[in-house]
């Protein structure tokens, strides 16, 4: 039973809640730093963006006064009807620029609003961390506690048996998934889990100690 509490204290060891709650908190850490990392760059790709924007709408602007300029000194109807056609063309590609850089600058205060709730969030998540990391190493170093108990226990149990019996034991472990010895509840095996019969439940009762394996793993079986 001491080599089946050992292995239970293993698989404790290694699915202790702490550490799935760790996995999480950094989990959360790499999602977030991947947010603000994509928030970062849509940031810079914004302020080309608007650079180009106010650019073209800085050329389309000179381009109105020209025009406006030109308008003041033009005598023809039709020469005059034209500019103003190319002025209203021109007004028109300023309201789209102006629109354009709106939609840039309102991402772009979205964005900030965005960063500065995820950075404030990713500060949280690294404390969790660090508390995360301390608890599970404290929930480790308990188990390891247990562990070397048993072990301990395991080691003086070990030293007092014969050595036939004690080299046939380990040899079951060795074919068992270190469990050599399974013990019988409710007439099933505890470590294949086979049901046993009743006959076969007294048969193996009557048998030696040495003798007294189940029929299916061929673990030694106690009652």
């Amino acid at each position: 039973m001491l080599d089946t509490s050992l292995e239970q204290l293993r698989h404790q060891f290694i699915t202790l809640p702490e550490r799935e709650v760790l996995a999480l908190v950094q989990k959360n850490i790499t999602d977030c730093a991947a947010k603000i990392s994509l928030g970062e760059l849509r940031q810079q790709e914004l302020e080309k963006l608007l650079s180009v924007a106010e650019a073209n709408s800085a050329t389309l602007q000179k381009k109105r006064e020209r025009l406006e300029q030109q308008m003041k000194t033009v005598i023809a109807t039709r020469e005059a009807e034209a500019l103003q056609h190319e002025i209203l063309t021109v007004n028109g590609e300023l309201n789209t620029v102006d629109e354009e850089s709106l939609a840039f600058m309102e991402e772009s205060e979205y964005i900030d609003s965005t960063l500065a709730s995820a950075r404030n969030d990713l500060g949280q998540f690294r404390t969790a961390e660090i508390v995360a990391t301390e608890a599970l190493k404290l929930a480790e170093e308990y188990k390891k506690a247990e562990a070397r108990d048993v072990e301990e226990k395991r080691q003086r149990l070990a030293e007092s048996l014969d050595e036939k019996w004690s080299a046939a034991y380990e040899l079951r472990r060795s074919q068992h998934k270190g469990i050599a010895v399974a013990k019988v509840k409710n007439h099933v095996c505890g470590g294949c889990h086979l049901d046993l019969s009743p006959s076969e439940v007294d048969l193996l009762k009557k048998e030696t100690d040495e003798n007294r394996e189940c029929p299916n793993c061929a673990r030694w079986l106690v009652f």
